[in-house]
């Protein structure tokens, strides 16, 4: 657990005699870091308890949970209660703390930490701790210098130091040692006083450097501390805790009362005073230094190296002489040892360099110190150095010129690594110098080449005196590749004019009659003049007069060449002689050159001088010759007889045969024909353009018939098969046709048409078997090797010729048949039927028979031999043909209204329908009638009944005639009554009884006798008389 409380005591003065402390109070005294006339000094901050006010953590404290403490006070003990919650009650406050007792464990190995967190580096003077209770019998000092840095040891006290911390308790330091070695005493490690006892710890006290403090770097580490740790391990008691008494256990803690530490705001004698900054507590660093300890100089103060500040010298830091170039600086103490001058000045500006940017950079110059520096800009190429001088010019390399070096002089270009190179331009095919910037050499018009050193395509003859360099390759107008030939010589052919006499290359004096006494005649040619003068092509032909006067000199000359049924003319005119010695024969001189035709005078072949202007062309494929003037063999004249100016092309006779190199007359051989020979002869086949002495070949065609091979595959196809064979051979039928014409499986069948008995669509491919005949596209439900039958499940004539349809299906009912319902007699169609089951296709039953069931058949009918007419019944319900007036499925009762059930059938009842009950009548044809209604068909009205017209009913009578009825019911005598009715009301009014009749004697057994009635009138006033008969 760690906690912490404040410090706000101030340590009282320490009466320590060492010289060094009060120095350290004479440092305290300075408040300035200059003195009165400005000059730098040494300056710290004011010496202080750095604790004060200061937030100390703490890893144990009482009172959490409360507790019992008792006070050491020699012989008694007073006790208290410590609690964390009760402000009276803690103690973890600036002026006592207190951590639990050893009844929670607080003892050697387990230590209590209290850690000083000081915010920034401080130069530790003392270290001071006053104790409540008796002064620990171990514990140490220790600090570090950086946050999260390791703590190093600081001082231990220990009355078991050797034990405890491994150091002699006695120990200390000679010259020589390391000083920032941690000591151990066990001066303080007694366990009285039982309270208020103080420690005291002295940075210095003991270092041998402490009297030359300045110039000790170690010391200067060694007080040196961002946090203070003191470390309580192990508390002093008086052996009485052995008995783990609990009152005795209480009665051992830690307690401060004051912890103080001395010491100054470390600024390295630079800063008189440490203020708040953005992080923490800095120094008010001066003497151009920086940082929160003025532990380095300001960046443009770095002209030497800083140095913390002694009471000789304040070691300010000095600005860098950066000649006004530059803002930044950085300490090189290279430079500081050998000038004294360790600023060596950064990213000088106007391409400025040196320690003090005082000169300019490698490769600028200036012309003063106060102008900026330019840069030199001297190419990399032409230079012999990229360093200029004062003024900016470049030392430039052989054939380089310009201030900056970067220019090629006459005669040399491609300024370079190793600077320029001297032109190489051919002087007889170049003009000028070369091109400075990639050595181009400007040509003539007709050479071309990076030197000029070689003719273009199409000229040859490359010569000095040639304005246009080379001339044009003549070559009869068919290649444009040619060169000077090897073979030839220059040999002047030279003539007087007078036939045998020739001189060399002298001139002889020719006589000639003044122009303006004779006609002109042209000069005989001579025979050195004559033949093939293609080899004097482009040369000169002079014509030189010679007179005693200039008068008899011709003013003009025309010249006539002839060659080739061509024939040239030109009209020539002296040539101007300039310088003309007066002392010399009159002459005129006629000069002309000819290359736009292929005569000329010739040259010999001799091992004088080589005549370069005697051109040997390469000529493309066709030409031939010297000149390109024939046609090589297999070619001729596109242009029949049109002479070597003609173009030449192939022969066009594909190689079978030759052709005339100038009438182009193919002569064709190979089985060839054609204009070209470019087809085969008839009864041959091949490519003939392919060009080859095979090209054609015999065709493998029935008697040498015609035949042609496809391209694509090579295959041969006979063209001209006889009637009914095809095939690339004729090897087979045609479509339509079967036999073996070749004999290829068998013996030799001519073609012949397919026998398919008419059952086949002729027009439709593969109709039959090519070799054997069967037909296989059989039409009309027909099958067989002729299409002769029908096909199963169909019935019919398959060899009928008239019939629209001539195999039908044989459609079998499936529940008529005991057999597949295809299956059926191939000529009739009749289908294998079940018991009693008939038609054709076994659909119906056989008479007598009904009920076609699937798999059974049919059931009997089982009619009424009385009730129907016929054995046979409904086939599908089994309803018999009844007699008149019978029903019943089997015919076997009479129908509703009749009787009599007999081989005549049943009578009909007609039982009236207004007066019967029923239509139905009973076996002896009386009907059942309605009340009132009597009779066998119950069509009478009973006594005392009546018809009514309107209803068709009959009514009982009135009351009146019961009078009657009870009369007559005792009379033997039959009543006819005689009904009266009121025509005016149609009201029964009055009616008259009459018995007129005899009745029977009621044995009838005996001999029937009569007894007279007695007639009997009873009269009815108003009613007359109407009809009905009752």
């Amino acid at each position: 657990m760690e906690t912490s409380f404040a410090v706000s005591s101030l340590l009282p003065a320490l009466l320590l005699c060492l010289h060094l402390h009060c120095h350290l109070l004479v440092w305290a005294a300075m408040d300035s870091c200059y003195d009165d006339e400005g000059v730098p000094s040494r300056c710290m901050p004011k010496f202080e308890n750095i604790a004060f006010n200061r937030t100390v953590e703490v890893s144990n404290v009482c009172g959490s949970p409360p507790e019992d403490y008792c006070m050491q006070t020699g012989s008694t003990r007073s006790c208290h209660i410590c609690k964390a919650s009760d402000p009276d009650l803690s103690h973890n406050e600036p002026t006592w703390w207190q951590s639990q007792s050893m009844y929670y464990g607080i003892q050697h190995p387990n230590s209590v930490n209290i850690t000083l967190h000081l915010g920034k580096a401080f130069e530790i003077t003392y270290v001071r701790l006053k104790f409540y209770t008796s002064r620990p019998e171990s514990f140490a000092v220790y600090k570090r210098t950086e946050e999260d840095g390791p703590w190093l040891p600081y001082q231990y006290y220990s009355a078991s130091c050797r034990k405890t911390y491994g150091k002699d308790a006695k120990g200390y330091l000679r010259p020589g040692d390391d000083e920032r070695t941690a000591l151990c005493t066990d001066e303080f490690s007694d366990i009285s006083p039982l309270s208020g006892g103080n420690v005291a710890f002295s940075t210095l006290e003991g270092r041998p450097s402490a009297y030359n403090f300045d110039q000790s770097l170690v010391l200067q580490e060694w007080v040196t501390a961002t946090d203070l740790l003191i470390s309580l391990d192990r508390l002093n008691t008086f052996g009485d805790e052995f008995f783990k008494d609990t009152k005795v256990l209480r009665s051992y803690f830690y307690a401060i009362s004051d912890f103080s530490v001395g010491g100054r705001c470390k600024c390295n004698g630079h800063a008189s005073e440490c203020v708040e900054g953005e992080r923490g507590l800095v120094c008010s660093c001066q003497h151009h230094t920086v940082g929160a300890d003025c532990q380095r100089c300001h960046p443009f103060y770095q002209d030497r190296p800083w140095a913390r500040a002694t009471g000789d010298s304040a070691n300010e830091c000095l600005k860098c002489n950066c000649s006004g170039r530059s803002d930044e600086c950085v300490f090189n103490m290279e430079q500081y040892r050998s000038t004294g001058s360790g600023g060596r000045c950064v990213s000088c500006r106007d391409n400025t360099d040196g320690p003090h940017c005082e000169r300019c950079r490698e490769n600028h110059y200036r012309k003063s110190p106060e102008e900026p520096c330019l840069p030199c800009n001297c190419n990399i190429n032409g230079s012999v150095s990229l360093q200029c001088d004062v003024e900016g010019r470049c030392a430039c390399r052989v054939g380089v010129t310009g201030e900056k070096c970067d220019t090629c002089l006459a005669g040399f270009h491609s300024l370079g690594p190793g600077g320029c190179r001297l032109c190489e331009c051919d002087p007889s095919g170049s003009v000028d110098y070369c091109s400075p910037l990639d050595g181009h050499c400007y040509c003539k018009p007709n050479v071309e080449g990076q030197s000029c050193d070689r003719c273009k395509p199409g000229f040859f003859n490359l010569q000095h005196v040639n304005p246009a360099g080379c001339q044009a390759c003549f070559c009869f107008g068919h290649s444009l590749a040619c060169s000077s030939s090897s073979h030839y010589a220059a040999v002047n052919i030279t003539s007087d004019f007078i036939e045998g006499i020739v001189s060399g290359s002298s001139l002889t004096p020719l006589t000639s009659q003044p122009s303006n006494l004779y006609p002109p005649s042209p000069f005989p040619p001579l025979e050195k003049f004559l033949g093939h003068q293609a080899y004097s092509y482009s040369q000169i032909l002079s014509i030189t007069f010679t007179s005693e006067t200039s008068e008899l000199l011709p003013d003009h000359v025309t010249l006539f060449l002839h060659g080739s049924g061509i024939t040239l003319s030109a009209d020539l005119s002296p040539q101007s002689v300039h310088d003309h010695n007066p002392g010399l024969t009159p002459r005129h001189s006629f000069v002309v050159r000819y290359r736009d035709v292929g005569t000329g005078l010739s040259v010999c072949e001799s091992p004088a001088l080589p005549a370069p202007w005697v051109e040997s062309c390469s000529c493309p494929q066709g030409f031939a010759g010297q000149f390109c003037e024939q046609c090589a063999p297999g070619f001729t004249r596109e242009v029949p007889g049109g002479g070597p100016l003609s173009t030449c092309v192939p022969c066009s006779c594909h190689q079978h045969g030759t052709c005339h190199p100038e009438t182009g007359v193919c002569e064709c051989s190979d089985f060839t024909t054609g204009l070209t020979c470019e087809h085969c002869l008839d009864g041959y086949y091949g490519n003939a353009l392919i060009g080859t002495p095979g090209d054609c070949q015999p065709c493998p065609c029935p008697g040498r018939t015609s035949c042609a091979q496809i391209a694509e595959t090579g295959q041969v196809v006979c063209t001209n098969c006889p009637p009914g064979q095809t095939g690339t051979r004729c090897q087979m039928c045609e479509d339509g046709y079967y036999g073996d014409p070749l004999g290829q499986s068998g013996s030799v069948r001519p073609c012949a048409r397919c026998d398919c008995n008419g059952n086949v669509d002729f027009n439709a491919v593969g109709i039959c078997n090519r070799v054997t005949g069967r037909c296989l596209k059989c039409l009309g439900n027909t099958e067989g090797d002729h299409c002769q039958r029908c096909q199963q499940g169909f019935y019919g004539d398959a060899l009928n010729q008239t019939a629209s349809q001539k195999c039908k299906p044989c459609s079998c009912n499936p529940a008529g048949t005991f057999g597949h319902v295809n299956e059926c007699h191939p000529q009739t169609g009749n289908c294998q039927c079940l018991s009693h089951v008939t038609g054709r296709d076994c659909s119906y039953c056989e008479v007598g028979f009904f009920n076609l069931q699937p798999g059974v058949g049919c059931e009997r009918c089982k009619c009424n031999p009385i009730g129907s007419s016929s054995i046979a019944c409904h086939p599908i319900t089994g309803q018999c043909v009844c007699r008149a007036g019978v029903e019943g499925r089997l015919c076997d009762f009479c129908r509703v209204g009749f009787f009599g059930f007999s081989s005549q059938g049943c009578r009909a009842c007609n039982c009236d329908p207004m007066g019967s009950v029923s239509m139905q009548c009973h076996s002896n044809g009386t009907c059942h009638c309605r009340q009132g209604f009597v009779g066998y068909k119950c069509d009478k009205c009973e006594l005392n009944y009546f018809h009514d017209r309107a209803t068709h009913q009959c009514e009982e009578c009135p009351v009146c005639y019961g009078l009657v009825k009870k009369q007559v019911t005792h009379s033997d005598c039959k009543p006819t009554t005689f009904i009266f009715w009121d025509h005016n009301t149609d009201i029964l009014q009055r009616f008259m009884i009459i018995w007129q009749t005899t009745l029977p004697v009621a044995n009838v057994s005996k001999p029937a006798k009569t007894t007279p009635c007695i007639n009997t009138t009873l009269e009815l006033p108003g009613i007359s008389p109407s009809f009905g008969r009752g």
